[in-house]
This record gives structure tokens, C-alpha cells and sequence, in this order.
């Protein structure tokens, strides 16, 4: 019985590994149909604290005090960041109750569910089989990557059937400067661009899947099809978040060969560099390449911003608040829950400018120490696929936070962090000087 109970938090991540990709879709479906939509809408968060008391408990109650130093770190620096939001609230009360709460839930729960997954591999002192992990995150990513072609095929209202609607907080269509004849695809997901950012892992998984000859040729067609949606999703911080993964990896793997072809062939890298900036100055004038690359909306009046400009001055205007008052407003006063607040809300588009606005300067550093203790504590893992892929797509999002509220998505927040809980492993049988180049485990 006992056994059982410790495998729940295991059992508990690889669940809402499965599910929260098509969280949107079946809460606002489920929820619209059968009644109770704000229930729907809450349940995995109060599903994952209930599995983050459970581990906590056990964690504390179980496993000597040696081997879980990282974890009672890490579930300091939780409650610290935690109690900052609680404060703040209590402080300020520029938001009501309960968009502080959902404010304060949408920060926390991707640090609830890392927490799960550390405690999960401390309760067994084994590590997860990473094949089983790498299988089940790319069968979810293929499932939702199907249903996204099929909806560039499908009429543009269809999901209005299963409760889309704006009005209940979730858009049944995008398209790109709201021209129907540039549809943007976002499956079961709340948005395009956070469809697009979720891809990103499972697409540099089958690179490396490719890379190790695992399966060569169903990991190209994967691949393929990864792409192809992520293209149709019009999602420019997820192109340039793509590659920026596809840049790293590479000079993870192939560094010293890149260094000496750079050198040998550095002057036909440079003429093709040029010829791809003379053909990007050649058609930046045609109406594809504004609408699709710069997100230009030929039709606005010349007085109107358009979307880079936006995101410009929400930014700043972000950043002027944070120097007015650097100890933060409180959960709820900035982000996307932050349109429920009126006048008060005010959009970053920087997910460091969100922090730094809700719970100041202060917040945002235990922020990043967290991030950074869980990327030190990856990089100290046995070498593996994911564990490589864990760490590039760091990169990558630390840099896509820049300019969107990255880690306020459930899919992306609850796969990355739950993964990384998945992979940190600081049992007893973890052999820390083992150098060995693994591929799943």
C-alpha cells in the first residue's frame, strides 16, 4: 500500500503530462456542455497542489534528510516566492480575490509540479524510464500537431461547437491581422503562439532522435510534420525560438566541426548570408512577406501601431511602472489574467517584466534563482536525449519570455518544469561522476 502511495506523484506528472495539452480544449468543452466551466478551468491546479502536499509529506517523511538538500532548496525558495505573492496582495489589493489567486496560481503551479517530479524520483530512489517519457511526449505532441492540420483544413468557426467563444476567454479562430486569407493554426491550444512554443522540445527531441539513429525514418516524418504545423502557426517567436534551439544543439554536438568549417568556408558562409538579406530587403515591400514576417497590417490607419510596435510599448510601459514602484503591485495587476483587472491591468509582453511588476525586483530574482538551480541541477544529470534537450530549450525560452508570457501557458509551464522534475534524479543510486553518453537513460 505504501508503495503505491509513493508512485501517485510519478503517476500524477506523467498524467498532466498527457493532459494539459488539450486542457483548453476539454474544460471549455466539458465545461460549456455539462455546466460548472470555472471548475473545469481549475481542477489540474488544484489537482497539482493536492500532489505537491502529498509529495511534500512523503518526501519529509520518508527519504533520509542527505538526499533531499536540493529539494528542501528548491521548496524554500517556493515558499519564499509564494509568500511574496500572498503579501503583495494583502499590501496592495489593486485586484480582487480571486484574480489574485488565479494570478498567483498561474506563477506558482509550473514550480508545484518541478517539485512533484524531484519528490517522485527521491520517494523511489529510481530513475523514470526516459524512453517511456520521451515515447509519451512525443505521441501527445504528434496527436495535437494531426489535430492542427486538420483544422487548417476545417472551417475557420468549428471549434465555436465545442465552446470557444471570446466571450469566455478563449478565441475559436486567429488569424493573422484578422485577414481570414492567413489563418493561423492552434490546435487544442489557447493560442497560436503558445502552440508553437510547446512544439519546440518534442521537435529537438526527434533531432535527436535522428541524430542517434533511433528510428531514422519515422523521426524524419515526425519531424516533418513538427515543422510544418509550427510554420502554419504564423508564430515568429517560435521560428526564431526554433532555431535558436536548432543552433544550440548543434554546437552542443558538432562545435569543433563547426568552428573549422566557419573557418575554411567563412567566405562562402558570409556571401550566402548577404544573398539571404538581399532577398529579405528585395521583398519586404510585398504584402505576403508584411503580413506573414512582420505581422504588418496594410490597412490600419497610419496613426495605428502594428504589432511589433505593440509589443514595444507594452513592454515600456511595463518597465516605467516597475521603476515607479520596484517592490511590485501584486498578483494579478499584470499578464494575461491581468484583463480581467480593468484599468489596473496592464500587459508586459516580457514575462520578467510581468514578475517584476507583480512581485518586484525581489520576486523576479527568486524567480531566476529557481530557473537557475533547476538548470544547474540538469546539467548535473547523467548524460541523456532529454537531459540535452531539457537544457537547450532552456535557452530557447529564456529568450522567448522576452517577448511573450511564456510560462503563463499550462502546456509549455507543465512540460518543461515537469519534465526537468522528471529528469533530476538525487537518489542514492545516482552516480554523479558517470560520464557515460546515454539516449534515453
Amino acid at each position: 500500500m505504501v508503495q503505491t502511495i509513493k508512485q501517485l506523484p510519478r503517476w500524477g506528472v506523467y498524467a498532466l503530462l498527457i493532459y494539459m495539452p488539450f486542457h483548453v480544449f476539454l474544460s471549455q468543452w466539458i465545461g460549456t456542455s455539462m455546466g460548472g466551466l470555472s471548475f473545469w478551468k481549475v481542477a489540474k491546479d488544484l489537482a497539482t497542489i493536492v500532489l505537491l502536499a502529498l509529495t511534500a509529506i512523503l518526501v519529509l517523511w520518508k527519504v533520509p534528510h542527505k538526499t533531499w538538500r536540493p529539494y528542501a532548496s528548491l521548496l524554500v525558495l517556493a515558499g519564499v516566492y509564494a509568500a511574496l505573492h500572498i503579501i503583495l496582495y494583502i499590501i496592495n489589493k489593486n485586484t480582487t480575490l480571486d484574480i489574485a489567486l488565479l494570478a498567483s496560481g498561474y506563477n506558482n503551479r509550473f514550480i508545484w509540479i518541478l517539485l512533484i517530479g524531484i519528490g517522485s524520483g527521491l520517494l523511489l530512489n529510481t530513475r523514470p524510464k526516459q524512453q517511456t517519457i520521451v515515447r509519451l511526449v512525443l505521441i501527445v505532441s504528434t496527436i495535437v500537431c494531426l489535430i492542427g492540420i486538420l483544422q487548417w483544413f476545417l472551417p475557420s468557426d468549428v471549434l465555436t461547437h465545442f465552446g470557444y467563444a471570446k466571450e469566455l476567454g478563449v478565441k475559436p479562430n486567429f488569424f493573422i491581422n484578422e485577414n481570414p486569407n492567413f489563418p493561423r493554426i492552434f490546435a487544442t491550444f489557447r493560442d497560436p503562439n503558445s502552440f508553437a512554443a510547446y512544439l519546440i522540445i518534442p521537435s529537438l527531441l526527434l533531432m535527436e532522435l535522428i541524430r542517434t539513429n533511433k528510428r531514422r525514418k519515422l523521426s524524419i516524418a515526425l519531424l516533418v510534420l513538427h515543422l510544418v504545423v509550427v510554420y502554419l502557426s504564423f508564430s515568429r517567436a517560435a521560428w526564431l525560438g526554433l532555431l535558436l534551439g536548432v543552433s544550440v544543439l548543434l554546437f552542443v554536438h558538432h562545435r569543433h566541426y563547426i568552428q573549422a568549417i566557419s573557418r575554411r568556408y567563412w567566405p562562402l558562409l558570409l556571401s550566402g548570408a548577404l544573398v539571404m538579406i538581399f532577398i529579405t530587403y528585395a521583398v519586404r515591400n510585398t504584402s505576403t512577406f508584411r503580413s506573414i514576417v512582420l505581422k504588418a497590417d496594410d490597412t490600419n490607419a497610419s496613426t495605428e501601431m502594428d504589432s511589433d510596435e505593440y509589443h514595444v510599448f507594452f513592454i515600456k510601459e511595463g518597465l516605467r511602472d516597475v521603476s515607479r514602484r520596484p517592490t511590485g503591485y501584486g498578483p494579478g495587476t499584470a499578464g494575461i489574467v491581468s484583463i480581467h483587472n480593468g484599468a489596473q491591468g496592464q500587459l508586459t509582453e516580457n514575462y520578467y517584466v510581468q514578475i517584476a511588476h507583480e512581485v518586484g525586483i525581489l520576486g523576479l530574482a527568486v524567480f531566476i534563482a529557481i530557473w537557475a538551480l533547476v538548470c544547474k541541477l540538469l546539467y548535473s544529470q547523467e548524460q541523456s536525449s532529454l537531459r540535452t534537450v531539457l537544457l537547450v530549450s532552456a535557452v530557447v525560452y529564456a529568450v522567448m519570455a522576452m517577448v511573450m508570457h511564456l510560462w503563463t501557458n499550462e502546456a509549455i509551464a507543465f512540460g518543461w518544469w515537469g519534465l526537468a522534475g522528471l529528469v533530476i534524479f538525487t537518489g542514492n543510486s545516482h552516480n554523479k561522476t558517470s560520464k557515460k553518453r546515454m539516449i534515453y537513460s
